[in-house]
């Protein structure tokens, strides 16, 4: 008897011939709907200031204050959040008693909503209606020193697919490579061994933070290295494991297809930082993976999905959920890269000693086949967001969409014209080229089935001095290679169509 309705029950049985009266009467029908009213309105702000005549299930005084903590603590996850609250009709009297039927939605860290209903109970005590509150007020389920919970279960994280369908972004194995720093006899030593090691894999690591690193951590701290492919750590997993002081843990994250296939358009995924965690509403918290550059941060919401949640119950252990919702996989993001076009572009850069990049796009429809990036940071994307100045464009150079609003699929520059020619991105100059080979003005597209609209007709000729450009076999293409010529670009153009002939 614990229970709200059993103390309700008890309560029944001293009522008097004054409040059955009173609660017949039009006045008191008025008194208790105008005091949920109040009840709701402070609970949907936590704040219960002004409002007497609170109690205990058990009958005993609640003040504001205590009434706010005990609302808090019964909330629980939740308590951050606050409730819409919808009476359902008015108030049933019966004799001292009044019970309001209300109805609960609760807005989970995802979006997606919790609804149930609760209800309300007041008696006429004293010649004033008081209202009840308890855990059995914010959900029937909970019993008196429950509170609620959130638990969640993760979502597979979804793909980024080619043109074709194939996994260009999917979850692949990796190790986290770490160092326990009690565990390291000499750093210099350990710094020096490492640099190698890494180095025999073309794994760019820097090992020379490794020190201050040790010397800020605890002595039993697993202090972060480097994450690898499952297949690089295998290469160097004997010197690893051999090395003291060197930790290391198993696990998964979307990656592309290889270390290098279009690296900077696809992104990079790991554990999200604080600033994007601050940004996702909640939906993010320490520890979770989300897209941190590229695509895999621009569809991120999409690819991770839906977490799975339920709400449970807690006192000393987790009683029966009261909710549950089931995980749902994250998406699939079709672009329109071509595999074979894009390891062709990922080659004829690979061994080019400036920042560089290499756009194919297919004349036809304006598709993007394929966009690479040479050296330079991983994360920039210089094949769509470089600025490159170059001479006049034919005509109107609005007409080849200079400064239009593009919507490809990516962050790209659109361009510029200046007193001296036109700034544009690689993205831009190939689509200007693919343009003037179709004679329509097409805007360049990277995910499919995107909606894009018919351009002007386009006449002329293009050439820049400081790029290779051209249309072959129906694929427009631009090359740039950052302070070069056209001189420069044309062996990596020779071998990137070479390759795809």
């Amino acid at each position: 008897m614990t229970r709200l309705r059993g103390i309700l029950l008890l309560l029944g049985a001293l009522t008097l011939v004054a409040p059955l009266a009173a609660g017949c009467d039009d006045d008191a029908d008025k008194a208790v709907n105008d005091r949920f009213t109040a009840f709701l309105a402070g609970w949907r702000k936590a704040d219960f200031t002004g409002f007497p005549d609170l109690l205990t299930p058990q009958g005993r005084a609640l003040d504001a204050a205590a009434a706010k903590e005990l609302l808090a603590g019964t909330e629980g996850d939740l308590s951050a959040r606050r409730p819409a609250l919808a009476p359902h009709g008015k108030a049933k009297i019966q004799a001292a008693d009044a019970t309001q039927s209300v109805g609960v939605a609760w807005t989970l860290p995802d979006g997606r909503t919790w609804t149930y209903d609760t209800a309300v109970h007041a008696r006429m005590l004293g010649k004033r209606w008081q209202v009840y509150f308890g855990p059995a007020t914010v959900h029937p389920g909970l019993e008196d020193g429950q509170h609620l919970a959130l638990r969640s279960t993760p979502a597979k994280r979804g793909k980024i697919a080619a043109a074709d369908g194939t996994p260009i972004v999917a979850e692949t194995p990796v190790v986290y490579v770490g160092v326990e720093p009690r565990a390291v006899p000499n750093v210099p030593d350990l710094v020096q061994h490492l640099d190698s090691v890494f180095r025999s894999v073309q794994a760019d690591v820097d090992v020379q933070g490794l020190p201050a690193k040790l010397q800020a951590a605890k002595p039993d701290a697993f202090v972060d290295l480097v994450t690898l492919r499952k297949t690089d750590f295998d290469e160097i997993a004997v010197d690893l494991n051999a090395t003291p002081g060197v930790r290391v843990r198993a696990g998964t994250l979307s990656l592309p297809m290889t270390r290098t296939f279009a690296r900077a358009l696809l992104g990079t995924s790991g554990p999200a930082t604080k600033e994007i965690i601050d940004a996702s509403n909640g939906a993010l918290k320490a520890g979770d993976v989300s897209g941190l550059t590229g695509l895999q941060r621009r569809y991120d919401t999409q690819l991770r999905g839906l977490p799975g949640v339920s709400v449970v119950p807690i006192d000393k252990e987790a009683g029966p959920a009261l909710f549950t919702l089931p995980a749902q996989d994250g998406a699939v993001i079709a672009t329109t890269i071509d595999v074979k076009v894009q390891q062709a572009a990922d080659a004829a850069l690979a061994g080019t000693a400036k920042p560089s990049a290499l756009v194919a796009i297919r004349v036809s429809d304006g598709t993007v086949l394929a966009a690479a990036n040479g050296p330079g940071p991983a994360g920039y994307n210089l094949a769509f967001l470089g600025e490159v100045l170059g001479p006049a464009w034919p005509g109107d150079a609005a007409a080849l969409g200079v400064g239009g609003k593009w919507n490809p699929g990516a962050d790209a520059f659109t361009g510029r014209t200046e007193a001296s020619g036109v700034a544009a991105s690689p993205l831009g100059w190939a689509a200007a080229a693919a343009a003037l080979s179709r004679g329509t003005w097409q805007e360049p597209v990277l995910i499919k089935d995107a909606k894009v609209q018919p351009g002007a007709k386009v006449t002329g000729t293009l050439a820049a001095p400081n790029l290779g450009l051209g249309v072959r076999d129906g694929v427009a293409y631009c090359v740039y290679v950052t302070d070069g010529t056209s001189a420069d670009a044309a062996p990596i153009a020779d071998a990137f169509l070479a390759a795809i002939k």
